[in-house]
């Protein structure tokens, strides 16, 4: 069964989250990779029975997984922070836990923004980058040793991350990342072949993610959309809109309104109706604004 959620990673207190769910009281809630311990706890007694899922790592870790990584301790640690992810997602019957696939190195991903920029900067990186603002890789790089060498370890690992997940009763949805330097999965190809062979795997589509990735790489973005959700494997949806044009050469990962930059979300969200994939804003403005805009869709359609 579809349901409306909203993404809290754009609240930063309880008080602010308490208004939001006071007004809307049939959303549901995804929590957030940038809730640490004490937020999750204080937070905890606003969401209980509202929790559709999680985005790994809830509780917020130092790291974000890897498991493109090919070093023992990367992947021994990536393993233990999402198990503590199925943990929170059973402490608040949710039932989906958002994972992103894995990064083209080796090393650990710091989950705090400057250090990971700092990574990024590094030469090993450097080569590949397209546009410096927002680390944007060349078209060519999904084609490179590099990455294809990194996206078969996390083909390797996914699946028994998702084995992990189904022992807690816990569905993995598996997102599709925007075109960054060092980001895996950012084809619709790549999400449909991940998908291959792999029941217990699933699918968190970001249609913002998707945008930028059209925009770069020059596929038809409904075609993209489309592929994606053929394989009946997408059980989550992050919605959000962004600045990306081709034209301009134009990337940005701005999770902004849906309404803006004319990104055509009343297509995409009509499409996203004839799925049972839960709907989740994951805007990081107005969200008051963004779910009046997605119930009128919902009526409409």
């Amino acid at each position: 069964m579809q349901s409306q959620v909203i993404s809290l990673v754009g609240f930063t207190s309880t008080a602010a989250i308490k208004e939001y769910l006071d007004e809307f009281a049939d959303m549901s809630v995804e929590l957030s990779y940038k809730m640490d311990r004490q937020f999750l706890d204080e937070v905890a007694p606003l969401v209980e029975g509202r929790v559709a899922s999680v985005h790994a790592c809830c509780p917020q870790e130092p790291i974000f997984p890897n498991f493109g990584s090919h070093d023992k301790e990367v992947l021994q640690t990536s393993y233990r922070a999402v198990e503590e992810s199925f943990k929170t997602a059973i402490r608040f019957q949710a039932s989906i836990v958002v994972l992103h696939p894995g990064y083209v190195t080796d090393l650990g991903i710091p989950s705090d923004n400057k250090m990971r920029e700092a990574l990024l900067a590094d030469p090993s990186f450097r080569q590949y980058v397209f546009k410096k603002e927002g680390s944007i890789c060349y078209p060519s790089y999904p084609h490179s040793d590099v990455y294809l060498r990194h996206a078969r370890q996390a083909r390797g690992e996914l699946p028994k991350v998702a084995l992990l997940g189904k022992g807690y009763g816990v569905r993995l949805a598996v997102e599709n990342l925007n075109p960054r330097v060092g980001y895996l999965l950012q084809t619709p190809q790549e999400m449909v072949a991940l998908t291959e062979g792999n029941p217990d795997l699933f699918l968190c589509l970001d249609v913002g993610h998707l945008w930028i990735s059209s925009c770069l790489y020059g596929f038809d973005y409904f075609a993209g959309l489309r592929t994606i959700l053929e394989t009946q494997r997408v059980i989550n949806c992050h919605l959000h809109a962004n600045s990306s044009q081709a034209l301009t050469e134009q990337y940005a990962d701005d999770h902004h309104s849906l309404d803006k930059y004319d990104f055509p979300y009343e297509e995409v969200v009509a499409l996203l109706l004839e799925t049972d994939a839960n709907l989740v804003l994951e805007t990081v403005e107005n969200p008051r604004a963004n779910t009046m805009l997605l119930k009128g869709l919902m009526q409409k359609n």
